[in-house]
C-alpha cells in the first residue's frame, strides 16, 4: 500500500507520516526533504536558474527507513543542514520549473518503485503518486502552523523570528497555491483533515481508520 500525506508547512504531516510508518512497519519518504536537499546543493555549487538540472548529476543519494528519510552529498550526510528557512525559499523557488518538477518526480518513483511505503510531501498524491491507495492532505490555520514550525526550528537549534516566520508561510501559500503549473492543492480523492484543534494521537488514530477501511 502506498499512502501519500500531503500539506503546508507546519500541518503536522512530517510528524504523522512518521508515526504511520512506524505503526504499520513500512518505509518513510520525506519528499520535501529531497528538495530541500537538491536546493541546498544548488546553493553550495552556485548554480543558477538555467542550471538547476545539473543537480541531478550531483552524487546525491537517498537512504528510507522505518520513519526515516536520509539524505547523503558526497558521502556526507546532510540531513540535518536542510531545515533553515533560506534553504526552503530556495526549495519553493525552483520547485516552480516545470522541468525540475517532472525530473525530480521521475526520480521519487524510480526510487519507490512497487515498495509499500508512507509519503510526505506536497504534492506526492497530485502529482507524484497519483494511483496512490489512500491520499491524505492535513491543514491547520497559519498561526497555529507558524507557532509549530517555531517551536520545531528552536528544538532544533536555529535562531528564528515568529512573525517572520508566520510572513514566509503566508507568502509562500499564496505563490504555491497560484502557480500556472502545479498548483498546491489537494488532490481531488484526498481525505482533507484540519489538525489545528486535533492532539496528535487524534490525527493518527483518524489516518490509521481510514487505512483500515482501504485494507
Amino acid at each position: 500500500m502506498k499512502i501519500t500525506i500531503d500539506g503546508p508547512a507546519g500541518s503536522g504531516k512530517s510528524t504523522v507520516a512518521k508515526e504511520i510508518s512506524r505503526r504499520l512497519g513500512i518505509p518513510y519518504l520525506n519528499t520535501g526533504l529531497v528538495y530541500r536537499a537538491t536546493a541546498y546543493v544548488c546553493m553550495i555549487e552556485g548554480l543558477e536558474e538555467g542550471e538547476v538540472l545539473k543537480v541531478f548529476d550531483s552524487p546525491i543519494r537517498v537512504e528510507l527507513g522505518i520513519a526515516r528519510t536520509e539524505v547523503f552529498y558526497k558521502q556526507e550526510n546532510i540531513s540535518d543542514k536542510l531545515g533553515s528557512e533560506d534553504v526552503g525559499k530556495i526549495a519553493s523557488q525552483i520547485a516552480t520549473f516545470p522541468a525540475f518538477r517532472e525530473r525530480i518526480n521521475q526520480f521519487f518513483r524510480s526510487l519507490m518503485g512497487e515498495k509499500q511505503a508512507v509519503i510526505e510531501g506536497r504534492d506526492a498524491g497530485t502529482h507524484i503518486f497519483p494511483n496512490a491507495d489512500l491520499k491524505i492532505f492535513l491543514t491547520a490555520s497559519p498561526e497555529e502552523r507558524a507557532r509549530r514550525r517555531y517551536e520545531q526550528l528552536k528544538s532544533e537549534g536555529f535562531q528564528v523570528d515568529y512573525q517572520e516566520i508566520l510572513r514566509a508561510i503566508i507568502e509562500r501559500d499564496q505563490r504555491d497555491a497560484s502557480r500556472p503549473l502545479y498548483p498546491f492543492k489537494p488532490a481531488e480523492d484526498a481525505v482533507i483533515i484540519d489538525t489545528t484543534d486535533m492532539k496528535l494521537e487524534e490525527v493518527i488514530e483518524k489516518v490509521l481508520n481510514l487505512i483500515k477501511e482501504r485494507g
